[in-house]
């Protein structure tokens, strides 16, 4: 039972780790701002909030003048990729400064765990809770390779979003916008405060679909779905072990 007592108050001390850690990322996202860019001729404004997500477009009085009408889903995705390294280096810096002071300074309490009750390797239990145990990680051994090329090819793979009117194309690499693609006519026949919207619109529609993917990333792969969720579960998985109770 000491053993296995110590092995838990070991987990409570890294989820401790864990804790101070996120607080520190926390605190470096706390302190992200706004990040405004204009393209070279300043006919586009984009604005990315907080959270990553486009916040404004505006366009420029002359900004037809300045870059026509074929080019503004360019600059648009080039306004983008700027706001976007702009909005990673802001980030990266608030964590540089503040992580080391963040993780140091941080009081993070966790739950001590409760006291375990020794198991026995040796019973039936125990050893069918193992057999399962190699059982599903066979099977998520074998869906790996599978997991790993799927997840490769989705973050390669181009895709596209359309807004309801088909008028307003962004297409997406993995997690990241890499073009806007705009119907010339709408574009021609369109007041700029209509074009505003729609673009924005769409360009949060498409990241929104990338974030609910994140959310499934499992989909499609039960055996390591399930093997995932009891990795995350220190006190089930010895308890299927058989080191407790």
């Amino acid at each position: 039972m000491a053993d296995a007592n110590r092995l838990m108050a070991e987990l409570q001390e890294t989820a401790a780790e864990l804790q101070r850690e996120l607080r520190a990322l926390s605190a470096a996202s706390g302190e992200l701002t706004p990040v405004t860019v204009e393209d070279e001729k300043k006919a586009v404004k984009l604005t990315l909030s907080e959270n990553g997500a486009v916040k404004a477009l505006v366009l420029d009085e002359d900004w037809r003048d300045k870059i026509g009408e074929e080019s503004l889903g360019l600059a648009v995705s080039t306004c983008y990729q700027s706001a976007l390294e702009q909005r990673i280096g802001q980030w990266m810096k608030g964590y540089t400064d503040h992580a080391e002071e963040t993780i140091a300074t941080a009081e993070v309490t966790v739950p001590k765990p409760a006291p375990v009750q020794l198991g026995d390797p040796s019973a039936d239990w125990a050893v069918e809770g193992r057999e399962q145990l190699r059982a599903m990680y066979d099977a998520a051994d074998a869906e790996q390779q599978d997991f790993v090329a799927h997840h490769a090819q989705r973050a390669r793979q181009e895709r596209d979003g359309v807004n309801a009117s088909k008028t307003v194309t962004v297409t997406r690499q993995g997690d990241r916008i890499t073009a806007v693609t705009l119907d010339e006519r709408w574009v021609r026949n369109t007041n700029d405060g209509v074009i505003e919207r729609e673009i924005v619109k769409a360009m949060n529609g498409v990241m929104a679909m990338a974030a609910r993917e994140r959310e499934n990333k499992y989909e499609g792969f039960p055996a390591i779905e399930q093997l995932a969720k009891i990795a995350h579960n220190p006190r089930e998985l010895m308890r299927r072990m058989g080191a407790i109770r």
